[in-house]
């Protein structure tokens, strides 16, 4: 009995503590708007701190916002249980984020989604987004600086 105990403490403590998002579904005009910033971009640094870490991204393409630099800063939690996104230097990623001129923070309950590791389940959610932000962009459709 005091093994099974331990077991639904251990199980219960694990659930209570990791990541849940509800799913987006498909992208559209409400979710679009609900964004500052929106852009492909390649991970050029990651700082991990304690519970948060830095990632700096060199923008590629600019769907929607104003930056201040080609490159940002983006916040992300460093705990997989607090929803941080985990990407790698050199990485492609689609970021939608929230924030000001050079710093933004994202999370994985938002559409962002890397580029360069792309799972079948994940290729027609980007490429519909994709497809939906270029129609839908705010931005001159022909911006776009190369660090990619």
């Amino acid at each position: 009995m005091k093994p099974v105990l331990t077991i639904m403490f251990l199980l219960t403590f694990y659930l209570g503590y990791t990541c849940s998002c509800i799913n987006l579904g498909k992208i559209d005009k409400e979710q679009f708007e609900s964004y500052d910033l929106i852009i492909t971009g390649k991970i050029l640094n990651i700082d991990f701190g304690e519970f948060t870490q830095k990632i700096k991204i060199g923008i590629h393409k600019i769907y929607k916002g104003k930056v201040s630099n080609l490159t940002i800063t983006l916040s992300s939690s460093s705990q997989s249980g607090m929803c941080g996104i985990f990407p790698k230097v050199g990485e492609k990623w689609l970021v939608y984020a929230n924030g000001k001129k050079t710093k933004f923070s994202t999370s994985l309950c938002t559409r962002t989604q890397n580029l360069t590791r792309i799972s079948n389940r994940e290729e027609t959610t980007i490429k519909e987004d994709l497809i939906f932000l270029k129609k839908n962009t705010t931005r001159n459709k022909n911006y776009c600086q190369q660090y990619l």
